[in-house]
């Protein structure tokens, strides 16, 4: 029985597309190179009309935190997750912040981005970037936020309040 390469290869570039729109940079060198690169995962700050200048994932998207009323991180688990997918590197990345963003790092377990200690998510319902249709929302236990930034890049969490973006439940 011979093997077929053609679905290997479809993998290998959908990973590699994967990872790419993780951001990810992966060393390529030659075989045997003694340097070894850490993969860096770069947040960008972006301009999203009508809300400001935020934080975004490599490819583009909002970055939202989930807090209390008091500013304490609330966890997003089980069918969360479908709506507010986080924002992770890969175990052996590192998070490159944007000139001016301090206080951005990845937990050790999960290799999620957080931000002054609050995890960051994307928003399933931000379909393109430079949206932030999940701004304000109150679900699963407390209200979700863009971080915020001013063009000098100092960050401060807004507090808009909305109950719905058209998403039941959410």
């Amino acid at each position: 029985m011979q093997r077929s390469h053609t679905g290997t290869a479809r993998a290998v570039a959908a990973f590699s597309a994967a990872l790419f729109s993780f951001g990810l940079v992966v060393g390529t060198g030659t075989a045997g190179a003694a340097a070894k690169t850490t993969p860096k995962t770069t947040v960008k700050v972006v301009t999203v009309p009508g809300v400001g200048v935020v934080l975004a994932d490599s490819a583009g998207k909002t970055l939202y935190t989930l807090t209390d009323a008091n500013g304490a991180a609330v966890a997003c688990t089980g069918p969360c997750l479908s709506a507010w997918p986080p924002a992770t590197v890969s175990a052996t990345a590192k998070v490159k912040p944007p000139k001016g963003v301090k206080s951005l790092s990845a937990t050790k377990d999960t290799h999620q981005i957080t931000w002054k200690g609050l995890p960051l998510y994307t928003f399933a319902g931000d379909q393109s970037t430079k949206v932030a249709h999940g701004e304000g929302i109150a679900s699963f236990g407390g209200t979700w936020h863009v971080v915020s930034v001013t063009k000098k890049a100092s960050t401060t969490p807004t507090t808009t309040a909305k109950t719905s973006s058209g998403y039941s439940g959410y």
